[in-house]
Protein backbone atom coordinates (compact mmCIF):
# COMPACT_ATOMS: atom_id res chain seq x y z
CA UNK A 1 0.00 0.00 0.00
CA UNK A 2 1.41 3.36 -0.83
CA UNK A 3 1.82 6.40 1.27
CA UNK A 4 -0.96 8.23 -0.39
CA UNK A 5 -3.50 5.16 0.61
CA UNK A 6 -2.20 5.29 4.49
CA UNK A 7 -2.41 8.65 4.86
CA UNK A 8 -6.35 8.45 5.31
CA UNK A 9 -5.93 5.89 7.84
CA UNK A 10 -3.27 7.50 9.73
CA UNK A 11 -5.69 10.49 10.25
CA UNK A 12 -8.97 8.71 10.99
CA UNK A 13 -6.59 6.50 13.74
CA UNK A 14 -5.45 9.69 15.14
CA UNK A 15 -8.72 11.69 15.48
CA UNK A 16 -10.42 8.01 17.04
CA UNK A 17 -7.47 8.26 19.81
CA UNK A 18 -8.20 11.57 20.63
CA UNK A 19 -12.43 11.30 20.38
CA UNK A 20 -11.22 8.58 23.23
CA UNK A 21 -10.03 11.01 25.62
CA UNK A 22 -6.53 9.71 24.91
CA UNK A 23 -3.76 12.74 25.99
CA UNK A 24 0.02 12.56 26.71
CA UNK A 25 0.54 12.00 30.84
CA UNK A 26 3.16 13.64 30.59
CA UNK A 27 2.23 16.74 28.95
CA UNK A 28 1.61 20.26 31.38
CA UNK A 29 -1.56 20.95 31.58
CA UNK A 30 -3.44 22.87 28.81
CA UNK A 31 -2.14 24.98 25.95
CA UNK A 32 -2.79 28.08 28.53
CA UNK A 33 -0.33 26.61 30.79
CA UNK A 34 -3.55 26.64 33.75
CA UNK A 35 -5.50 24.53 35.48
CA UNK A 36 -7.86 25.67 38.06
CA UNK A 37 -8.26 22.60 39.47
CA UNK A 38 -4.54 21.92 40.00
CA UNK A 39 -3.82 25.68 41.09
CA UNK A 40 -6.18 25.64 43.93
CA UNK A 41 -3.87 23.26 45.35
CA UNK A 42 -1.93 24.91 48.63
CA UNK A 43 1.60 23.71 49.24
CA UNK A 44 3.01 24.15 52.79
CA UNK A 45 6.01 25.24 53.16
CA UNK A 46 8.85 22.55 53.79
CA UNK A 47 11.61 22.52 55.82
CA UNK A 48 15.17 23.05 54.33
CA UNK A 49 16.85 24.77 51.57
CA UNK A 50 15.69 21.51 49.58
CA UNK A 51 12.53 21.27 50.74
CA UNK A 52 12.26 25.45 49.59
CA UNK A 53 13.48 24.50 46.19
CA UNK A 54 11.03 21.32 45.78
CA UNK A 55 8.14 23.42 47.34
CA UNK A 56 8.43 26.33 44.89
CA UNK A 57 9.01 23.83 42.01
CA UNK A 58 5.43 22.44 43.33
CA UNK A 59 3.76 26.02 43.16
CA UNK A 60 5.60 26.50 40.00
CA UNK A 61 3.81 23.53 37.87
CA UNK A 62 0.49 23.89 39.95
CA UNK A 63 0.01 27.75 38.87
CA UNK A 64 2.58 28.47 36.55
CA UNK A 65 0.87 32.09 36.13
CA UNK A 66 0.70 32.59 40.02
CA UNK A 67 -3.44 33.30 39.52
CA UNK A 68 -4.92 33.37 42.69
CA UNK A 69 -7.53 30.49 43.24
CA UNK A 70 -9.57 29.44 46.52
CA UNK A 71 -7.74 26.75 48.24
CA UNK A 72 -9.66 23.20 47.67
CA UNK A 73 -6.36 21.06 48.74
CA UNK A 74 -3.76 21.53 50.83
CA UNK A 75 0.00 19.46 50.22
CA UNK A 76 2.19 18.18 52.83
CA UNK A 77 5.42 17.16 51.85
CA UNK A 78 8.28 15.78 54.04
CA UNK A 79 11.95 15.59 52.84
CA UNK A 80 14.73 13.54 53.74
CA UNK A 81 18.45 13.23 52.86
CA UNK A 82 21.19 11.38 52.99
CA UNK A 83 24.64 11.63 50.99
CA UNK A 84 26.59 8.01 50.54
CA UNK A 85 30.10 7.53 49.38
CA UNK A 86 30.28 4.96 46.87
CA UNK A 87 33.14 5.09 45.16
CA UNK A 88 36.78 4.86 47.12
CA UNK A 89 40.18 5.95 45.84
CA UNK A 90 43.16 3.78 46.72
CA UNK A 91 43.90 5.98 49.92
CA UNK A 92 40.63 5.58 51.10
CA UNK A 93 39.19 9.38 50.18
CA UNK A 94 35.46 9.27 48.33
CA UNK A 95 35.83 9.47 44.62
CA UNK A 96 32.12 9.32 44.19
CA UNK A 97 29.23 10.38 46.20
CA UNK A 98 25.12 9.64 45.67
CA UNK A 99 22.21 11.84 47.19
CA UNK A 100 19.13 9.76 47.92
CA UNK A 101 16.36 11.70 48.46
CA UNK A 102 12.49 10.64 49.89
CA UNK A 103 9.60 12.87 49.83
CA UNK A 104 6.38 11.42 51.80
CA UNK A 105 3.35 13.65 50.77
CA UNK A 106 0.21 14.42 52.12
CA UNK A 107 -3.01 16.04 50.06
CA UNK A 108 -5.66 16.63 51.87
CA UNK A 109 -9.25 17.97 51.57
CA UNK A 110 -9.29 21.59 52.97
CA UNK A 111 -12.96 22.72 53.23
CA UNK A 112 -13.27 18.92 55.40
CA UNK A 113 -9.95 18.87 57.62
CA UNK A 114 -11.36 15.31 59.58
CA UNK A 115 -11.64 13.78 57.02
CA UNK A 116 -8.43 11.50 56.04
CA UNK A 117 -6.06 12.56 53.33
CA UNK A 118 -7.40 12.52 50.06
CA UNK A 119 -3.70 11.21 48.34
CA UNK A 120 -0.39 10.32 49.77
CA UNK A 121 2.84 8.56 48.42
CA UNK A 122 6.03 8.51 48.69
CA UNK A 123 8.91 9.07 45.64
CA UNK A 124 12.60 8.47 45.29
CA UNK A 125 15.19 10.29 43.34
CA UNK A 126 18.80 9.17 43.75
CA UNK A 127 21.85 11.27 42.06
CA UNK A 128 25.56 10.86 41.90
CA UNK A 129 28.29 13.15 41.17
CA UNK A 130 32.30 13.00 41.79
CA UNK A 131 34.35 14.11 44.74
CA UNK A 132 37.45 16.18 42.97
CA UNK A 133 40.35 17.28 44.74
CA UNK A 134 39.00 20.81 44.65
CA UNK A 135 36.64 21.54 47.43
CA UNK A 136 34.84 24.30 45.85
CA UNK A 137 34.06 22.04 42.38
CA UNK A 138 32.68 19.16 44.77
CA UNK A 139 30.05 21.60 46.44
CA UNK A 140 29.15 22.79 43.51
CA UNK A 141 28.77 19.38 41.54
CA UNK A 142 26.66 18.28 45.19
CA UNK A 143 24.28 21.09 44.82
CA UNK A 144 24.02 20.22 41.16
CA UNK A 145 22.88 16.82 42.64
CA UNK A 146 20.37 17.71 45.19
CA UNK A 147 18.81 19.74 42.52
CA UNK A 148 18.45 17.56 40.03
CA UNK A 149 17.01 15.04 43.05
CA UNK A 150 14.30 17.67 43.36
CA UNK A 151 13.47 18.40 40.24
CA UNK A 152 12.74 14.71 39.68
CA UNK A 153 10.71 14.35 43.08
CA UNK A 154 8.59 16.99 42.01
CA UNK A 155 8.13 16.19 38.68
CA UNK A 156 6.76 12.53 40.15
CA UNK A 157 4.49 14.06 42.81
CA UNK A 158 3.28 17.00 40.21
CA UNK A 159 2.37 14.37 37.74
CA UNK A 160 0.70 11.84 40.34
CA UNK A 161 -1.03 15.14 42.00
CA UNK A 162 -2.37 15.64 38.05
CA UNK A 163 -3.58 12.27 38.07
CA UNK A 164 -5.53 12.25 40.77
CA UNK A 165 -7.29 15.99 40.04
CA UNK A 166 -7.83 13.84 36.88
CA UNK A 167 -9.47 11.22 38.20
CA UNK A 168 -11.77 13.53 40.55
CA UNK A 169 -12.17 16.73 38.78
CA UNK A 170 -16.08 15.96 38.15
CA UNK A 171 -16.13 15.19 41.93
CA UNK A 172 -17.37 18.17 43.80
CA UNK A 173 -15.10 19.27 47.19
CA UNK A 174 -15.64 17.29 50.15
CA UNK A 175 -17.32 13.90 48.58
Amino acid sequence: MSWHRRAPLLGAALLLLGGCGFHPLYARHSQSGYDAELASIKVNTIADRQGQLLAIALRDGLNPRGTRVGTRYTLDVELSSQRHDIGLRPDGTASRSQITMTAKFVLKDAKNTEKPAVLQGTTHSVSSFDVLSDNYATVVAEHTAEERTVQDIGDDILTRLELFVNAHRAAPAGT
